[in-house]
């Protein structure tokens, strides 16, 4: 209802008529829009989750989801440490084999299969010379024949796959095979290898070449080992 139409009604009730509004009526209306709005502060304040007679109450607190967050945590490790001291040499390692594997594509492992036997293949790094004391800028890096030689669906994608495996710690770099001149040769004419000479070529100063080598690490060859079978 309108203060208006309070103070006239307020009005009509004192014998006053319906046009005439006293002070005494708007202080009645008065009284009952505040009682009015009283009632829908109380709502408010109810649907906020505090308390009408203490204003300075905070709403309800949800549970943070940090808080949750670092509880899943914590029991995670616990889990983990609690494994720990249960499981075998034999099984932890067979357990971090089976987390690599989840980690791979099968492209990849068709370039662990194809230096699963001992095999090194060639490996290129392209540079591009700074001048004075400056690190040279990698153009390209990781690029090995051995994507061609494993017959990889995307063979375009080796120097990806190269730096995932390095990074799980399956392959190793080694030093040049100067014994592989003619592998060096084939890897240098590849595409990806001549386009990456041409960036970072600067006019006369060409760029800076690395002939490395690619293999399975120590924990690369276990890894072979266990899933094929060898040494039970």
């Amino acid at each position: 209802m309108s203060l208006f139409g309070a103070a006239t009604r307020a009005a009509t009730n004192l014998g006053l008529g319906s046009l005439t509004v006293t002070a005494a009526g708007l202080r009645v209306a008065a009284g009952a829009a505040a009682s009015a709005a009283g009632w829908y502060e109380q709502q408010v304040y109810e649907l906020l989750g505090m308390r009408v007679d203490d204003r300075s109450s905070s709403p309800r607190e949800l549970a943070a989801p940090a808080a949750r967050d670092r509880d899943g945590l914590q029991h995670t490790m616990g889990n983990l440490l609690e494994r720990s001291n249960e499981q075998t040499t034999d099984a932890s390692r067979q357990e971090l084999f089976a987390k690599m594997l989840d980690q791979i594509v099968p492209d990849e492992a068709r370039m662990i299969s194809a230096l699963s036997d001992g095999s090194s293949s060639t490996l290129i790094h392209v540079f591009r010379r700074t001048a004075g004391r400056q690190a040279p800028v990698a153009v390209l890096e990781n690029m090995s024949l051995i994507g061609r030689t494993a017959n990889l669906a995307l063979p375009h994608l080796t120097p990806n796959y190269v730096g995932h495996l390095l990074s799980l710690g399956l392959l190793e770099v080694g030093p040049e095979d100067a014994t592989m001149k003619a592998e060096y040769e084939i890897l240098a004419a590849e595409m990806a290898v001549l386009a990456a000479i041409k960036r970072a070529s600067r006019g006369a100063i060409g760029p800076r070449i690395e002939r490395r080598t690619l293999r399975l690490s120590i924990l690369g060859r276990e890894l072979w080992a266990s899933v094929v079978g060898e040494g039970r």
